[in-house]
C-alpha cells in the first residue's frame, strides 16, 4: 500500500499530517458536515507478509468498531470507516490542545489534585468501555489528550480487546506499551478491567513523581521490574493517596481495585484528605491514663479503716468528698501552693521524694484527678499535615523570557504597523495625484469647431463627486474617473484589501475584504472583456496580503487570504500555488 500523503480520503480532503507512528493520522476537512476531522490512515510495514497485513486490517477494523460503539465525553468520537483503492482510513473528531505526555514534557509532575483529577477523568471512560466489553490495553500518556478548554479525552483503541468477540491474536501474544503493562499483560494470559486498572496507576505515579514507576535500560529489564520491583515511595504525597496508588499498582489482579469505579471512588477520598485536617493514620495515638484511687485524700482527718491521715493540712479549704477505701500502692500525694497559686496539687509517683519527677494539673481543669489523686497526661494534639505545595507550572527564568519574547512581539508589530502606515500614505499620495491630473485633461470633441460656450477646461477638486454636465457639454468634455469606471472600482478594492490586511481584528478584515470583493465582481461587471486581468490583479492582491499577515505570525488570516485568492485563481497553476501554501502554513 502507498503511503504518500494524499490530496483526498474519501470524502475528506487532507489539509495536512499531525502524527506518524504505528498509523498516519491526517488533519482533514469534511465538505458535507462542514468540519474539522482527524483522519487516521492503516500504514502497513512494507515487506510484511499477506497474513500480518490482513492481521493489521483486522484490528484497525476492530479499533474502528471498538471507538465507534463508545459515544462517552471522555472517548473521542468516530464518525467514519471506510476503504479506498486499498487504502483503509477512519474519521474521527479533532482534538485541539496536547497530549499528557506533552505536558510531563513540558511541566515535568503535576499537582496531587489536578494529577487525581486527570485520573479520575479517564477512569471515567474507562469504566464506560468496560461496561461495555472493551478494554483498552494500552493506556499510557501519549493516548491521553488534554483539550484547550481542559476536558480530558482517552484516545487508540488500536489493540483493544472486546471481550465479547474472540482474540485475535494467539495465546502467550503480547500488545501494548512495555513500560504500562500490567504482570499479567506481559505473561501474555487474559486480562481483564483490572489490567487497565494497573496501566492508569503508573500513569498517575508519573504524573505524581515525574518519572514511571518501573524502569530499565531495555524491554526486559523494564518488564522484570514490573514482575518483580515495588514502586519507590513518593514523599511528596500524603499517606491517603499513595495508599490509593499502591493499591492500583498490585501485582496481583485480586488485590487491585475491582473496577474503574471503585478507585473512582477512593480518588475521591483521597481528594478530600488534601485539604482536609487529619490525623496521620501511621503515628499511633498515645492513650489517656485511667483515674487511679489515692487512699490519702487530701484534707480529710480520716484515712481508710480509721487511721489518722499524716498528710492533713488543715490549712486548706474543707469541703473534701469523703475518703476512697482503696489499697496506697502508686501514688503519694503532697498539697502545697505551686509559684504562688494557691490550691494547685503536685503528683509525684510513690515511693519518690517530692520533686524529682512533678507535673502540675490544675485542679480546675482535672477534678477528678483532683478528687483521686490521679495523674493524667497532656491532651494530645492532632498532627496536621498540611498538603504539598503545588509545583510551580513556569519558572521565574521562563517567565522572564516570556516577557521578553512578548515585548519583541510588540515592538515588531509596531514597526510593522509604522510600515504599513508609510505604505498607506504612499498610495494616499499617489491615488491623490492620480485623480488630480487626469481632471484638468480635456478631450478634442468630435466636431473641429466646438461651440464658444464650451469650456477649455474643467476641474474637479480632489475627493469629491464630478459636477453634473448638460447634454451639450458632455459630448465634447471628458470628466474626471466616473463611479462606474471599472479601473476606479479594481482601485478601490485593491485599497479595501490591504485595509484589510491591516485591520485589528479578524472582524475588521473580513468586512473589508467582503467589501474588495463587491468592487471586484462590479469591475468585472462593467468590463466583461478584462475578466482575467481583474482575477489576475484580485489573486496577486490577496497573495500579497497572505505573506504579509504570515510574516507577522497571523496564519489564521494568512490561509482566509489564501481562500480568497483561490476565488480568483485563473489557472491551474494559481491553484496550485494556494494550496501548496495552504499546506505550508498548515504544518
Amino acid at each position: 500500500m502507498s503511503q504518500s500523503p494524499p490530496d483526498t480520503l474519501g470524502k475528506y480532503q487532507i489539509i495536512r499530517e499531525i502524527a506518524r507512528s504505528n498509523d498516519i493520522v491526517y488533519e482533514g476537512y469534511d465538505p458535507v458536515m462542514n468540519r474539522r476531522v482527524a483522519v487516521k490512515e492503516l500504514a502497513v510495514p512494507s515487506g510484511s507478509t499477506d497474513q500480518q497485513k490482513q492481521d493489521r486490517i483486522k484490528r484497525f477494523m476492530r479499533e474502528a468498531k471498538a471507538a465507534g460503539s463508545l459515544v462517552h465525553p471522555n472517548i473521542v468520537t468516530v464518525y467514519d470507516v471506510a476503504e479506498q483503492d486499498g487504502r483503509f482510513y477512519l474519521a474521527m473528531e479533532y482534538l485541539d490542545g496536547q497530549t499528557l505526555r506533552k505536558t510531563l514534557d513540558s511541566a515535568g509532575t503535576l499537582g496531587a489534585d489536578e494529577a487525581i483529577e486527570v485520573a479520575i477523568e479517564i477512569l471515567k471512560a474507562l469504566a464506560f468501555a468496560h461496561g461495555n466489553g472493551v478494554v483498552h490495553r494500552d493506556v499510557k500518556p501519549e493516548n491521553i489528550q488534554i483539550l484547550e478548554n481542559g476536558a480530558i479525552k482517552l484516545t487508540d483503541f488500536g489493540i483493544a480487546r472486546l471481550t465479547f468477540e474472540p482474540n485475535i491474536t494467539m495465546d502467550g501474544q503480547v500488545f501494548g506499551t512495555p513500560s504500562y503493562m500490567s504482570p499479567e499483560q506481559i505473561n501474555g494470559r487474559d486480562i481483564d478491567a483490572r489490567s487497565d486498572i494497573f496501566s492508569l496507576g503508573i500513569v498517575l505515579y508519573e504524573m505524581l513523581a515525574g518519572k514511571k514507576p518501573f524502569t530499565g535500560d531495555s524491554v526486559v529489564s523494564i518488564t522484570y521490574a514490573i514482575m518483580n520491583a515495588e514502586p519507590e515511595y513518593l514523599s511528596n504525597v500524603n499517606h491517603t493517596v499513595w495508599s490509593v496508588l499502591i493499591k492500583a499498582l498490585d501485582k496481583s489482579p485480586q488485590l487491585r481495585h475491582s473496577s474503574a469505579d471503585a478507585l473512582i471512588n477512593d480518588l475521591k477520598q483521597a481528594l478530600k484528605s488534601l485539604t482536609s485536617q487529619v490525623l496521620d493514620p501511621i503515628q499511633p495515638q498515645m492513650p489517656m491514663a485511667q483515674p487511679q484511687a489515692n487512699p490519702y485524700q487530701a484534707n480529710s482527718q480520716y484515712t481508710p479503716y480509721g487511721t489518722p491521715n499524716p498528710l492533713y493540712n488543715p490549712l486548706l479549704p474543707t469541703g473534701n468528698p469523703p475518703p476512697v477505701v482503696a489499697p496506697a500502692q502508686q501514688y503519694n500525694y503532697q498539697a502545697q501552693p505551686l509559684g504562688g497559686a494557691p490550691n494547685q496539687a503536685i503528683y509525684t509517683p510513690y515511693g519518690q521524694a517530692p520533686g524529682q519527677v512533678q507535673q502540675a494539673y490544675p485542679p480546675q481543669q482535672y477534678p477528678s484527678a483532683y478528687s483521686q489523686g490521679a495523674a493524667y497526661p497532656p491532651a494530645q494534639i492532632p498532627v496536621y499535615y498540611p498538603p504539598p505545595p503545588r509545583r510551580q507550572i513556569i519558572s521565574p527564568e521562563a517567565l522572564t523570557n516570556l516577557g521578553r519574547l512578548l515585548m519583541a512581539f510588540v515592538i515588531i508589530g509596531a514597526l510593522c504597523g509604522l510600515l504599513i502606515f508609510g505604505i498607506r500614505l504612499l498610495s494616499d499620495a499617489g491615488t491623490e495625484l492620480t485623480n488630480r491630473v487626469p481632471a484638468q485633461r480635456v478631450t478634442k470633441p468630435t466636431d473641429t469647431n466646438p461651440p464658444a460656450s464650451q469650456p477649455e477646461n474643467r476641474t474637479t477638486p480632489n475627493n469629491s463627486s464630478p459636477p453634473p454636465v448638460n447634454d451639450s457639454s458632455s459630448a465634447t468634455t471628458e470628466n474626471t474617473v466616473p463611479q462606474g469606471d471599472p479601473s476606479q472600482l479594481i482601485f478601490e478594492a485593491e485599497s479595501l484589501v490591504d485595509e484589510g490586511t491591516a485591520a485589528s481584528t479578524a472582524r475588521i478584515r473580513n468586512e473589508k475584504w467582503r467589501q474588495a470583493n463587491e468592487k471586484f465582481r462590479d469591475a468585472i461587471q462593467l468590463d466583461k472583456g478584462q475578466e482575467n486581468q481583474i482575477k489576475t490583479k484580485a489573486y496577486n492582491r490577496y497573495v500579497t496580503a497572505s505573506n504579509q499577515l504570515a510574516s507577522l505570525g497571523a496564519n489564521a488570516g494568512a490561509r482566509e487570504a489564501l481562500y480568497q485568492a483561490l476565488g480568483y485563481a485563473n489557472t491551474n497553476a494559481e491553484q496550485a500555488n494556494v494550496e501548496a501554501r495552504l499546506r505550508q502554513l498548515g504544518s
